[in-house]
C-alpha cells in the first residue's frame, strides 16, 4: 500500500466514529412520531430531538473540522507527525481533503434530516453553506492556535457567534437584493480565503516544544488572570480540601473564560431588544449552542484533562478518600455549569431587560426551572461520560449518543406500556368492577396537578441516583478504551429509564381509560334520558323521573359496561334549582351557576344509586347531545 494512502486511511479512521455520531444526530428529525396528546412523557422526546439535532449541527460540524489536527495534540503525536520526511504542505493537503469530505458529507446528512424546514425557508441553505465554508477554512488556524481540539472548537464557535451577533443586529439580516447578496458572498469568500491562508502559513511555521500544559491555550494563561485571583488558587499546605477545590477551579478556568467572553453577547440581547421571548436568531444561537457547550465543558474538562495527562492515577494516592475527591469534582462541575450557563445569563438578561424596559425573559418560574434542569442534566451526563471514557474530547463525543440512547429507552417504555395497557384492558376487562374503575378514575386529579416538569424530574431521580453510583465507581477504575465498555455501563441506565417510563405511562393510560369509562357512563345516560324525556320543563322536583335500565336501553343503545353497572340501580332525574343550588333527589349542594330557569337549555341532574352503595350525580344541559356539565361519584 502506498504511503499516501496509508496516511489518508489514518486520517479517515480517526474521524469515522465522530462522523457516525454527528450523522446519526442529523437524521434524528426523520424519526418523528405523532405522539398521542394524552400522554405527558412521550411529548418530551419530540422537544429533545429537535434541540439535539440543532446542537449536533452547531457542535458536530466544527468538531469534525477541529478533530483532524486536534487528535494529534490530544494523543501527543504532533511532534511525530511534523518529523516525518514529507513536506508540511502535503500533510496540510491530506488533512484538509479528509476533513472536507467528512464535513461536507455530514452536512448533506443534516440536509436530509431537515429537508422539511429547508423547504419552508430556503435562505437557510445559503446561511448553512456559508457557515460550513467558514468552518472548513478556519479550522486549521484556530486548532493550531489553541493547540487542542476543545480549544479550536471553542474558538470556531465563538467566531461564529460573533458573526451571527453582527448580522442579527440588523432587522433584515439576510441580504434581499442581488447586489447585497453579492457583497455578502464576496465577504464570506474573502474571510474563508484569508483564514485558509493563515492556517496553511501557521502549519508551515509551527514549532512544538514538547511541553504539556503550557502549550494548550485553554489550560494555559495564568498571565491573563488578576494577581489576587492567581494567589487565591495557589495551594496551601494546611488546607487539603480547599486545595482540591482550587485545583478544580484551575482545571475549569477555560469555562469561566468563555463565559466572560460571552457576556457582551448576552448584554447585547436586551440592548437590541432580542430577548428569548421574541425568538430572535441571536438568542436561539446562544441558547442552542453556547449554553450546551458550557454545560458539556463543565462536566468533561476537569476529569477528562486529568485522565489525558495521566494525573488521575496520581490523585488516587493523595491522603483524601476517592469518594470525596469524586464528590468535589461533581459539585464543582455542576456549580460551574449552573453559574456560567444559567445564573450569569439570567442576571445579565434580567438586568438589561429592566434597564432598557424590555419584558422579562421568564414570566413564570417553570421556564427558569426547565432551563436549570436541562443544564444540570446535561452537565451531569457529561460528567458521567468523563468518568466512563478517557479524555475530554472522547467524553464530549459520547454525551449526545448517551442522551439519545436514554431518550429512546424512555420512549420505548412508553410505547410498550401503552400497547400492553390497551391489551390488558381489552383482554381481561379490568373495568368490570365499578368500585375499581371509580378509584382509578379519581387518580386523574393527581395527573392534573402534576406538571410535565415535575413528572420528568420524578422519573429521572432513580436514573440519576444509579448514574451517580456508577460514576463514583468508575472514577476509581482503570478504564478500557473501547465502545463496548461504555455500552455495558450504559445498559443498566437504559433499563432503569425504560422501567420508569413504562410505569408512568402504564399508570397514565390506565387512569385515562378508567376516566373514559366513567364519562361513557355519563354520556350514554344523558343521551338515553334526552330521548326518553324530551321535555325537561315537565320535570317536577317533588316527583322526579325514575327510569329503569331497560327504559334507558330502549331509548338509546348502552355499552356493556354501562348496562352492567346500572343493573339493579335506582335512577332519579329532576331539575336543578339555580337559586338554591339543590338537585332533586340528590341532596348535593353547590348549584350550577349561569343556568337561569327560563333558559332554552334548562339544566337537570340525574342521580344513580348503584347496588354497591355508591351514588353518582350528573349535571346536564337539556337539548344538547353532549351537554354534560359535571359528574361525581361517592
Amino acid at each position: 500500500m502506498h504511503a499516501r494512502t496509508t496516511r489518508l486511511l489514518k486520517e479517515a479512521r480517526s474521524l469515522f466514529w465522530p462522523w457516525c455520531a454527528v450523522s446519526v444526530v442529523g437524521l434524528l428529525p426523520l424519526f418523528r412520531h405523532p405522539w398521542d396528546s394524552r400522554f405527558v412523557l412521550p411529548q418530551f422526546p419530540y422537544w429533545v430531538v429537535e434541540n439535539i439535532s440543532s446542537m449536533g449541527f452547531f457542535f458536530g460540524i466544527p468538531l469534525l473540522a477541529a478533530l483532524s489536527l486536534g487528535n494529534e495534540f490530544q494523543h501527543r503525536t504532533i511532534s511525530l507527525l511534523l518529523s516525518q520526511p514529507i513536506r508540511r504542505m502535503e500533510i496540510w493537503g491530506e488533512k484538509l481533503s479528509v476533513m472536507v469530505v467528512a464535513v461536507v458529507s455530514a452536512a448533506l446528512v443534516f440536509s436530509i434530516g431537515w429537508r422539511a424546514a429547508l423547504r419552508q425557508d430556503p435562505q437557510f441553505f445559503a446561511m448553512a453553506g456559508a457557515s460550513i465554508l467558514i468552518v472548513i477554512a478556519s479550522a486549521t488556524f484556530w486548532t493550531l492556535l489553541a493547540r487542542s481540539t476543545m480549544g479550536g472548537l471553542a474558538l470556531i464557535i465563538s467566531i461564529q457567534g460573533v458573526s451571527v451577533a453582527v448580522l442579527s443586529s440588523h432587522p433584515e439580516w439576510f441580504p434581499q437584493t442581488t447586489t447585497a447578496r453579492s457583497i455578502a458572498a464576496f465577504a464570506v469568500l474573502s474571510y474563508a480565503s484569508v483564514m485558509l491562508w493563515l492556517g496553511r502559513r501557521e502549519l508551515e511555521r509551527f514549532q512544538w516544544t514538547g511541553s504539556m500544559a503550557g502549550e494548550n491555550l485553554l489550560m494555559a494563561g495564568q498571565g491573563v488572570m488578576p494577581g489576587a485571583l492567581t494567589e487565591w488558587i495557589r495551594c496551601r499546605p494546611a488546607t487539603p480540601y480547599l486545595n482540591l477545590m482550587r485545583k478544580e477551579f484551575r482545571l475549569l478556568r477555560p469555562v469561566w473564560l468563555l463565559s466572560l467572553l460571552a457576556l457582551p453577547v448576552w448584554i447585547g440581547l436586551p440592548v437590541f431588544g432580542y430577548t428569548l421571548k421574541y425568538d430572535s436568531v441571536l438568542a436561539a444561537i446562544m441558547a442552542v449552542s453556547f449554553v450546551p457547550l458550557i454545560a458539556v465543558l463543565s462536566g468533561t474538562m476537569s476529569l477528562g484533562e486529568e485522565r489525558t495527562s495521566g494525573t488521575q492515577i496520581w490523585n488516587m494516592t493523595l491522603p483524601v478518600p476517592a469518594r470525596r475527591q469524586w464528590l468535589i469534582k461533581l459539585v464543582s462541575a455542576l456549580f460551574t455549569g449552573m453559574v456560567c450557563s444559567v445564573l450569569l445569563p439570567t442576571l445579565v438578561l434580567s438586568a438589561g431587560g429592566a434597564i432598557f424596559r424590555w419584558p422579562q425573559i421568564f414570566e413564570n418560574h417553570h421556564a427558569e426551572m426547565a432551563w436549570l434542569l436541562a443544564v444540570g442534566l446535561l452537565t451531569f451526563a457529561s460528567f458521567w461520560c468523563a468518568s466512563a471514557v478517557n479524555g475530554t474530547v472522547r467524553a464530549a463525543l459520547w454525551v449526545f449518543p448517551v442522551m439519545i440512547a436514554l431518550v429512546l429507552a424512555g420512549t420505548s417504555g412508553g410505547w410498550f406500556a401503552r400497547d400492553l395497557t390497551d391489551l390488558a384492558v381489552s383482554r381481561f376487562d379490568l373495568f368490570a368492577d365499578f368500585r375499581f374503575t371509580r378509584a382509578v378514575s379519581n387518580l386523574m386529579y393527581v395527573l392534573i396537578r402534576a406538571t410535565q416538569l415535575q413528572v420528568v424530574t420524578l422519573l429521572l431521580v432513580p436514573t440519576v441516583i444509579f448514574a451517580a453510583i456508577q460514576s463514583c465507581r468508575l472514577f476509581r477504575k482503570q478504564l478500557q478504551d473501547n465502545a463496548l465498555f461504555v455500552v455495558r455501563r450504559l445498559a443498566p441506565l437504559a433499563v432503569i429509564v425504560f422501567l420508569c417510563s413504562f410505569s408512568f405511562v402504564a399508570f397514565n393510560s390506565l387512569v385515562l381509560d378508567a376516566q373514559d369509562q366513567m364519562w361513557t357512563l355519563f354520556r350514554e345516560t344523558h343521551q338515553a334520558i334526552e330521548k326518553l324525556q324530551p321535555g325537561m320543563a315537565k320535570l317536577d322536583a317533588g316527583h322526579p323521573l325514575q327510569p329503569t335500565v331497560e327504559d334507558l336501553a330502549k331509548a338509546s343503545p348502552l355499552s356493556e359496561h354501562t348496562r352492567r353497572w346500572l343493573r339493579g340501580s335506582r335512577i332519579e332525574v329532576g331539575p336543578v334549582n339555580a337559586s338554591s343550588g339543590r338537585c332533586c333527589g340528590a341532596g348535593i349542594s353547590g348549584g350550577i351557576t349561569g343556568m337561569a330557569p327560563g333558559n332554552d337549555f334548562s339544566s337537570y341532574s340525574a342521580t344513580i344509586h348503584l347496588p354497591t352503595g355508591s351514588a353518582c350525580t350528573m349535571w346536564f344541559q337539556a337539548g344538547r347531545g353532549n351537554g354534560i356539565l359535571a359528574g361525581v361519584c361517592e
